[in-house]
């Protein structure tokens, strides 16, 4: 098999337009003894309109983010607008987005009634939707498409039918792709199904009934309208992002989602189903766009498992799942051998997410495991199903409602008119589950718990360990701010909010190529978990081996190797690499000689690979052969590479990757290279380190010590995890879940596909030139590692932009309220010309535009009045600053803001008082007099950066006023 090594190039600018972020209103209305009518279609719209406030519109108030509503096929409406239209099953209708362009259109019109007979497919009728865009703003006219409809009939059954859409669809919209006729980038198909048919566009809920006036026809009846209203966080809206897609409505951000593309990529090649036969290829790529919204991906994986004969709620508790694993889940074994089962073939797709989809007939929705989005449902007295985002969407007299209720976190429903009812999750699982899993996990599965004991302590010798932490950038703030924290406390050490050390590109120092990588935070509507009290929803459990063809089920798609942690012993790592069984393994070498180069040695270690891919189980990246001889590739890379090129050639599911490096020892770096697609990580360095610091009389005991450190780093790695939302390991393995700072564009394109780039930096080469100091330092007679101040300030270390001289010009400045000082400072933390610090750093104004005279500014006594400080809680600051900057808010007429620290109430109605008042969590301070005296609240529902821990102010730092304020204990953080 040829090997693939194209990548597409970076995205240019700071903005990227396909980081779509959204927080939805969605909705269901269902007739539950499945009538159809027209009410039902109205109630739909009336829904979709009182979610109005769930969508959005820009500075362009009359263009929304989009709305749309998905119905079953309304026969009797659309037989007196086509003739000759057959009976109802026996056709599909499609609706289809088209260039306004006559020619254009009619060229695709061609193309698409040529591709879809090739499938059996005859398209006999063109329909030209009625439309009106008089209440349509300025920027969704610009865009907006001419929408159509398509009438396809075929001799083929059914199911056959079905799956000929299916196949005839993708084959299309690959075709267009290809060839890119003119208007090609207005062409989109909104739904080509028998049975169910969508109107969307760039619209708002109310824009919706007006533009299509099908929908107020009387004779278009549905048994159910599931509606969604669009609020693009961040980003543009377009005519095709708005919902619904094919099958689904969602509310949510699936975090994982690059992840979850590069995971189905690598499966495509194994994909196989005897109804498809060689038309499968057609499917590929099956998310058909890598830059399509995360909506839009899931729909395509949702259609690929019910095309391959799974039942929607099967499909949907595949990619869904809820959190099964351990005892306090509750979760019967029947189910958890399925989850089990179905986990060695597809990972989670996790985030905050609500999902409703169709199968045409019945409609289901299931919940995230966390519930981080809501979902209410009422059940009123004539059998009507209403389902939405929020309570009272559209609500009924009290007394028609016979039950109300919600969706569980992890919980699935099923609205079923065959049924005439809600059908609950206990009961879809009697359907799903089989003795035939938990038989095949117990035959075909193995644990690390069966292949190793329980044995932490270091194997293997190391030749002289400066030497080797030298070679692998370790330093000494490493060790003593790091690693021997962890070891003896368990826990990932704590400092300050934010760094003021320069980036890795900038600085003086030479940094491992981790540092560049930058973790992304939840944001806007996005959550973090809580992973501390939150730990019922978290999973660190890992898999290795091949993940088999994803459309069918086998015993042997659960032969592989369940791992309790991603974080693997010396031990555990040596009977990963001893497997030659049913699952066998390989060690790739990933040094390489001094007189080679790196770059070659990435791409042979890639063949080598490739071959490994089509003959093992699982791949071991192992640098242990590194020294004087060998340098080590940096494990980031290795990893990132091999991952990537996998991925490209579709043989990244026949194998596990596991990292045995003594390259990572921080939190960062065990991450980082989880999140570029190590299942596993050995840290073998960093415990031969714990060893030394532990030698001697007075050290702890071994095995506890690196115990400790392996749970330091489990629980930052939840944390981290947390940070974005994402529960398990298995869905945080591959996603890539960061941002590089200062790596060259088509480095990180070709290594670290998919990862944004917003600047450009260091190349291959680059990293090679600091990877070769290294090793030149490393080997010297007397190595030794560098004291490069990161954590705190050193004369001869890091630059900080906080540091004795810019500290003591400000103290010195507000002690003697002298201005001249207080510029002095501000030169000295703007003024980076000698110190590179920051991107801002690098910025000067361009601009040839004449200035502004002065005197048509807005004063500056008004403009004051719109300052707010930011957000610093009493503990943090000193009462003297806190108190200070309430003072000089209050007196210029601006805002300041508590922080969520809490206020002293003796502050209240003085000019000592903050206007913007902070809730945490219910923590510090919240009193009902504390509540009323506030102009404005901020909540935070959730600690973005430190999720679960709240604020960390140490113990030393809570005196007796801190205390009365917060109601804690003095001395207690």
């Amino acid at each position: 098999m040829p090997e693939r090594t194209d990548n597409p190039g970076a995205t240019d600018g700071l903005a990227d337009p396909t980081d779509h972020r959204a927080n939805c209103g969605v909705g269901v209305v269902m007739d539950l003894d499945g009538g159809r009518s027209h009410e039902t279609v109205s109630d739909g719209l009336e829904l979709l309109e009182n979610l109005e406030h769930r969508g959005t519109t820009g500075a362009d108030e009359n263009t929304g983010d989009g709305a749309g509503i998905l119905l079953q096929t309304p026969h009797e409406f659309f037989e007196a607008e086509i003739d000759g239209l057959p009976e109802p099953g026996d056709y599909a209708v499609g609706s289809v987005f088209l260039p306004p362009d006559p020619d254009a259109a009619a060229h695709l019109q061609d193309i698409t009634e040529t591709v879809l007979a090739e499938h059996g497919l005859d398209l006999f009728a063109w329909r030209d939707v009625p439309t009106d865009n008089a209440s349509l703003g300025e920027t969704a006219v610009e865009s907006e498409p001419n929408a159509v409809q398509c009438f396809v009939r075929s001799e083929l059954d059914d199911d056959e039918f079905d799956r000929a859409l299916y196949v005839g669809r993708r084959d299309l919209e690959t075709t267009i792709e290809d060839r890119r006729p003119e208007g090609s980038a207005r062409f989109y198909i909104c739904s080509l199904d028998r049975e169910t048919v969508v109107y969307k566009g760039l619209l708002t809920a109310e824009q919706l009934p007006a533009y299509y006036p099908d929908l107020l026809d009387r004779r278009v009846r549905s048994t159910f309208a599931m509606v969604h209203a669009r609020f693009s966080t961040n980003t543009l809206g377009a005519w095709h992002l708005a919902h619904p897609y094919r099958n689904i409505i969602h509310n949510g951000e699936f975090n994982t989602i690059q992840g979850n593309i590069n995971w189905m990529r690598a499966r495509e090649n194994d994909l196989a189903h005897p109804a498809f036969g060689e038309d499968i290829e057609k499917l590929h790529p099956i998310i058909n766009d890598p830059e399509q919204s995360d909506t839009a991906s899931v729909d395509n994986a949702l259609e690929l498992l019910m095309q391959g004969g799974r039942e929607m709620p099967h499909a949907l508790r595949m990619l869904i799942p809820e959190a099964w694993r351990g005892e306090a889940n509750r979760v019967s074994e029947e189910r958890r051998e399925w989850y089990d089962y179905h986990a060695s073939l597809v990972e989670p797709w996790d985030g905050p997410a609500l999902v409703a989809a169709t199968d045409g007939e019945r409609v289901g929705a299931v919940l995230d495991r966390n519930g981080l989005r809501p979902c209410r449902y009422d059940v009123t007295t004539d059998n009507t199903l209403i389902m939405a985002s929020e309570a009272g969407a559209l609500e009924p007299d009290f007394g028609e409602i016979e039950r109300r209720d919600r969706l569980q976190p992890g919980q699935l429903f099923v609205a079923d008119p065959e049924e005439g009812r809600v059908v609950p999750d206990e009961e879809i699982f009697d359907e799903l589950v089989d003795e035939k899993y938990g038989e095949w996990v117990e035959k075909h599965q193995l644990t690390i718990e069966e292949l190793a004991e329980q044995d932490p302590g270091p194997k293997g010798e190391v030749d002289s360990l400066r030497s080797q932490q030298a070679l692998y950038g370790y330093t000494h703030d490493e060790i003593d701010h790091l690693i021997e924290p962890m070891a003896k406390d368990g826990k990932d050490p704590v400092g300050s909010m934010g760094d003021d050390t320069p980036l890795s590109v900038l600085s003086q120092f030479n940094r491992p190529l981790f540092t560049y990588f930058k973790q992304l935070f939840a944001q806007v509507t996005n959550p973090p978990l809580d992973y501390i009290r939150e730990e019922l929803v978290t999973s660190l459990e890992s898999r290795l081996g091949y993940q088999r063809n994803l459309l069918e089920e086998t015993p042997e798609h659960a032969n592989q190797l369940v791992l309790e942690s991603p974080i693997l012993t010396d031990t555990e790592t040596a009977a990963v690499k001893d497997l030659d069984g049913d699952l066998s393994t390989y060690v790739l070498d990933i040094t390489f000689d001094p007189e080679s180069d790196l770059e070659t040695a990435v791409g042979k270690i890639r063949r080598e690979a490739t071959v490994a891919a089509q003959e093992h189980d699982v791949i071991v990246l192992s640098d242990r052969a590194a020294d004087a001889d060998a340098i080590p590739i940096p494990a980031l890379l290795a990893t990132g590479g091999v991952h990537h090129h996998l991925v490209r050639n579709g043989l990244r599911n026949h194998v596990g990757l596991v990292l045995e490096s003594g390259d990572p020892r921080a939190v960062h770096h065990v991450a980082t290279c989880i999140g570029y697609g190590a299942g596993a990580v050995n840290p073998y360095l960093a415990y031969q380190s714990i060893s030394d610091l532990v030698a001697g009389p007075d050290g702890a005991e071994e095995d506890a010590a690196i115990e400790a450190y392996i749970k330091a780093v489990e629980d930052g790695l939840l944390k981290t995890m947390a940070k974005m939302g994402i529960s398990t390991v298995e869905s945080y393995q591959g996603a890539q879940i960061f941002e590089a700072v200062g790596l060259d564009s088509d480095f990180v394109a070709e290594y670290f596909e998919g990862t944004t780039a917003r600047t450009e930096g260091i190349d291959i080469d680059d990293v090679e030139a600091d990877l070769r100091k290294r090793y030149a330092v490393a080997f010297e007679d007397d190595a030794d590692l560098e004291r490069q101040g990161e954590y705190e300030h050193r004369s001869s270390g890091m630059f900080h932009e906080w540091n004795p001289e810019s500290v003591g010009t400000l103290q010195k400045a507000v002690r003697q309220g002298d201005y001249g000082q207080y510029q002095e400072f501000a030169e000295l933390m703007n003024d980076q010309q000698e110190n590179l610090q920051t991107l801002r750093g690098l910025l000067e104004f361009d601009s040839d535009r004449d200035p502004v005279d002065v005197e048509d500014v807005e004063p500056v006594e008004n403009i004051v009045e719109r300052f707010s400080t930011a957000a610093m809680s009493l503990g943090s600051l000193s009462p003297e600053a806190h108190e200070n900057n309430s003072i000089a808010m209050n007196r210029l007429g601006g805002k300041s803001n508590t922080g969520e620290g809490g206020e002293p109430p003796e502050r209240f109605g003085t000019e000592k008082e903050c206007n913007v008042k902070q809730v945490a969590s219910g923590r510090f301070g919240v009193t009902s007099t504390y509540l009323t005296n506030a102009d404005e609240l901020q909540i935070k529902m959730a600690q973005g950066s430190k999720p679960g821990e709240g604020g960390h102010l140490p113990g030393e730092k809570v005196n007796e006023m801190i205390a009365h304020v917060r109601y804690s204990t003095p001395g207690v953080g």
